[in-house]
């Protein structure tokens, strides 16, 4: 499940609440605490999927493992 970080009240979010948080935070812009990116407005919608753990800590040593 991918978590948001909102820039404007440093609240954690996960993905299914963050309609809810813009109605109690309308300048909210949200990070993606996975993947570090920022998005402005509505595109954090787009973002469902991020790097795994294994990417994100072994950088160049990760291997994708083929389905």
């Amino acid at each position: 499940m991918v978590s948001f970080s909102c820039d404007s009240c440093a609240d954690i979010v996960r993905k299914p609440k963050t309609q809810q948080h813009l109605s109690r935070c309308p300048n909210a812009q949200f990070t993606c605490i996975d993947c570090n990116t920022t998005f402005h407005g509505n595109n954090f919608i787009r973002h469902t999927s991020c790097i795994s753990e294994a990417e994100k800590y072994q950088k160049s040593l990760y291997k994708v493992h083929k389905k």
